[in-house]
């Protein structure tokens, strides 16, 4: 089992991009499901930046660029969407699906999210789904969000709840983790990790931090639908880098018994409006949107 504790954050940013790098493929892949879930989140964060035509969108850490798509119309005539992750990979997949969903308005570009390559007061909104609990320092990519917006920008932003509250993706992990294959779970709120900023309070301490007001935070359910327990299971252990690096050394016998187990926490979801041995598995994410 490997720690990270060494490291110093240049390289633990360089290690999370090769990973982002790699997985690309993998979130493409799955990209028809995860959205489906978390569909409802990124219709509320639109919700919260009213983009009117003519506004320029920026949707930084965008992975494939669902939720800054959803603003390409809204925007038209005259706006643009920019679709920005720190991942070439991400960036490439992100104009394909715009690409192929005939979308005209938008770009595509690397940059990272601590460090935006925007000029000052440059967009009229700021989206980011599921990206701030993943940097090694969210008040500086707070502040830097808070530069590119011109005075009265909307930010939006998504983070995942309490680790308790997303079965979804928690459940196998605490599996890996009663077999030891994970050194520390729930991963320490210091440390970038899915579930780092699951605090309503710490996200309005750094949103105003950053210079932003009248912060307002919303909780929103979702369902990971899937055709059985075992599919959940490989669909998470496939976009989860923690939990594949967990299993990477876990073959035969005992790979089989571990991924019984997950099946079975799984199991306990089952979807009421799917076929036999269909499950739902609940999750909760907090968005939080503020004034520039």
């Amino acid at each position: 089992m490997s720690t990270e504790s060494d490291a110093t954050p240049d390289e633990l940013r360089a290690r999370a991009r090769r990973r982002w790098e790699a997985q690309a493929p993998i979130w493409e892949r799955e990209r028809a499901w995860f959205d489906a879930a978390v569909d409802p989140v990124a219709h509320a964060m639109i919700d919260a930046i009213a983009p009117q035509p003519g506004h320029v969108v920026l949707e930084a850490a965008a992975g494939l660029g669902e939720t800054g798509l959803l603003a390409a119309e809204l925007v038209h005539p005259g706006g643009r969407v920019i679709l920005s992750d720190g991942a070439e990979a991400m960036v490439a997949a992100a104009r394909r699906h715009a690409e192929e969903r005939g979308i005209q308005n938008v770009e595509a570009s690397a940059m990272e999210l601590e460090w935006l390559d925007m000029p000052a007061a440059s967009v009229d909104a700021l989206l980011v789904r599921f990206g701030y609990m993943h940097v090694q320092d969210p008040e500086t990519a707070l502040r830097d969000a808070r530069r590119v917006l011109r005075p009265g920008g909307r930010l939006a932003f998504a983070v995942w709840d309490r680790v308790e509250d997303n079965p979804w993706l928690g459940a196998a992990m605490e599996v890996l983790h009663r077999h030891g294959l994970l050194e520390t779970w729930p991963v320490p709120d210091s440390e970038p990790n899915p579930f780092a900023l699951a605090s309503r309070e710490r996200l309005e301490e750094l949103v105003g931090g950053a210079g932003f007001v009248l912060p307002q935070t919303d909780r929103i359910e979702v369902r990971f639908r899937s055709a059985s327990a075992a599919e959940h299971r490989q669909r998470v252990l496939e976009i989860s880098d923690r939990a594949a690096r967990a299993l990477q050394d876990v073959a035969g016998e005992g790979r089989t018994a571990i991924e019984a187990e997950i099946d079975a926490a799984y199991a306990a979801f089952p979807d009421p409006d799917g076929p036999e041995g269909a499950v739902a598995v609940p999750g909760g994410a907090l968005v939080i949107a503020a004034d520039a």
